[in-house]
């Protein structure tokens, strides 16, 4: 289950979402927004680094140049566009990837 505070500050935009990250310590956080909605989501050049997302709804997000590395997308649904994210070391098990984009994205390592 996702946890809240994090799920509400991404859903307030990109910009809060980085600047919690980068200034606030939320890096030296656990991020988890496994199981939720963010289907349509804006989040170009988001930090989702070792972030637990699985069973997380991508459909339709937005996400290029997001640093998705070594996250747990398993189980999500990730129907974005993934163009230039970095998923080195990400876990797509059981992910469903019908109609993402994954142009320029670093795959390397990529468990499936």
């Amino acid at each position: 289950m996702a946890n809240a505070e994090q799920l509400a500050i991404i859903k307030s935009g990109i910009e809060a979402w980085n600047a919690w990250i980068i200034h606030d310590g939320g890096i030296e956080v656990p991020i988890d927004l496994s199981g939720a909605d963010l289907s349509g989501a804006y989040l170009i050049i988001a930090y989702l680094r070792d972030a637990n997302l699985s069973g997380t709804n991508l459909s339709g997000a937005n996400m290029i140049d997001a640093n998705l590395s070594g996250a747990d997308l398993s189980g999500a649904e990730l129907g974005a566009c993934l163009s230039g994210a970095n998923l080195s070391g990400a876990n797509l098990t059981g992910a469903n990837l019908d109609g993402a984009d994954l142009s320029g994205a670093n795959m390397t390592g990529v468990i499936r």
